[in-house]
């Protein structure tokens, strides 16, 4: 037994037995907090010697410190880990085994460039997988400037792509996740917290624009208008649940007469959708990719390669075989079977990832997982559009397509993980005036 007038000893001691960094640290302040509590106590009553007798009614310090280190253990996620990783790395052999044959060597892929982000892509997952979230919310105001900073730096310095700020269109991938962030600085604060969660997105959303990235725009809103019906539905602002969702639902109107108004006056969007149901209309402009599409999927067979029959060979008329057209391709060389088994096995994935989400106890830890929900569903969905033919706007399939996405995604999976795994120690704190997400211990050692 500690000295008496000693809760540091004791504390440090009982420290000593948790073998969990993150948890030791969160266990530790919980416990001086008790500790300090009961002393308070005993000095109200006129107890003399009141720390003394705090430390003797938590007991031995040894014995404390071993069954809160058994309690507070991370949970691992192995499972999700090996999914992530296999699946990945089956999308790495098959978009260099497909066209390792093909006369068209532009169509080949690097097999050293596809192994490299291949390993960069494991390091990302792990590195996101023992990453404190907890970081997201309490530092979510430095996080959102100077990821606006950064971004704004990597936009007017990325090199143009095709328009396109190359190296500045793979931050704002990252926008929806700065987006959770921002979300729950903005809890308890009344109407205040409700307009500035909807104008926190603004800047964000100019960003996408600016760059341009469609895609990252597209997961953006998704994102948004997710996790604000959540919040709203929560009562996070504490304005009243159908007060905010009234409020909001006005402010999605806007957007979306902003966005139709916008969309006919560019006089593109439109015929670019005509043109995605109707690529024969278009043969020769942006119905070309439609029709190459579809004439492909026509020939596939169930299992096996399928049998292409038209004047130039497939290679030739089918570009980005190993990037955005991955998966026509996957079925007219293997067959439909492979890919409704690919497409099951990532809807398995997003389906575990969704599930545990609702048996999430930390708020922060189920908007973080449900924004990486929606960012890994909304490209999947859109590349799969764009492979059966539907050519309005590409994306590319998550850990299927793509070195550097693939990348980025392994590592957004990862932080989902990272709040299963600390789950246990990490609870949501209902505050009027701060915002952090804090931390509940519940001390419940029997004195032997």
């Amino acid at each position: 037994m500690p000295e008496p007038d000693n809760i540091r000893a004791y504390l440090e001691t009982a420290g000593e037995q948790i073998r969990w960094e993150r948890a030791r640290r969160v266990v530790i302040s919980e416990l001086r907090q008790h500790l300090e509590d009961q002393r308070d106590a005993f000095a109200a009553e006129g107890r003399e010697e009141a720390e003394r007798l705090a430390v003797e009614e938590m007991g031995d310090p040894v014995t404390v410190g071993a069954e809160l280190d058994r309690i507070h253990r991370p949970k691992p996620q192995w499972g999700l880990l090996a999914l992530t990783a296999v699946f990945a790395l089956t999308g790495t052999v098959l978009r260099v085994w497909l066209t390792a044959d093909w006369a068209d060597t532009y169509q080949n892929l690097d097999p050293l460039r596809a192994g490299l982000a291949f390993m960069l892509g494991c390091g990302a997952l792990l590195a996101g997988y023992f990453l404190d979230i907890s970081c997201l919310g309490h530092y979510a105001g430095k996080i959102y400037v100077g990821f606006l900073v950064f971004t704004l730096l990597m936009w007017r310095f990325s090199p143009q792509v095709a328009g396109v700020a190359f190296y500045a269109r793979y931050m704002v991938l990252f926008a929806p996740v700065v987006y959770v962030g921002w979300l729950y600085t903005c809890r308890s604060k009344g109407w205040r917290g409700l307009v500035m969660a909807i104008l926190g997105g603004v800047p964000l959303a100019l960003f996408c624009c600016w760059i341009p990235y469609m895609l990252a725009l597209v997961s953006l809103l998704a994102v948004g208008f997710v996790l604000m019906l959540m919040a709203c539905w929560k009562n996070w602002f504490g304005v009243g649940r159908w007060k905010s969702l009234t409020f909001f639902g006005v402010c999605v109107a806007g957007i979306i007469g902003t966005v139709g108004y916008w969309c006919l006056r560019s006089g593109y969007s439109f015929p670019r959708l005509t043109t995605a149901l109707h690529p024969e209309r278009d043969p020769l402009g942006m119905g070309w990719y439609g029709l190459n599409i579809r004439r492909s999927l026509e020939v596939s067979q169930w299992w096996g390669q399928g049998s292409w029959e038209y004047t130039y060979p497939y290679e030739s008329v089918m570009p980005l075989c190993n990037s955005d057209n991955l998966l026509t391709t996957l079925i007219y060389r293997l067959g439909w079977l492979p890919f409704l088994l690919l497409m099951l096995i990532f809807a398995g994935l997003v389906g575990c990832l969704l599930v545990r989400c609702l048996r999430q106890r930390s708020q922060l830890g189920q908007f973080l997982v449900v924004t990486v929900v929606v960012m890994l569903s909304v490209p999947a969905l859109l590349s799969v559009a764009w492979n059966l033919g539907f050519t309005w706007n590409g994306g590319l399939f998550p850990l299927l397509m793509g070195n550097v996405t693939t990348v980025l995604y392994m590592g957004l999976i990862g932080l989902a993980l990272s709040a299963f795994r600390g789950d246990n120690i990490v609870r949501d704190q209902v505050c009027n005036t701060g915002y952090h997400p804090r931390y509940r211990i519940k001390i419940s050692i029997q004195k032997l």
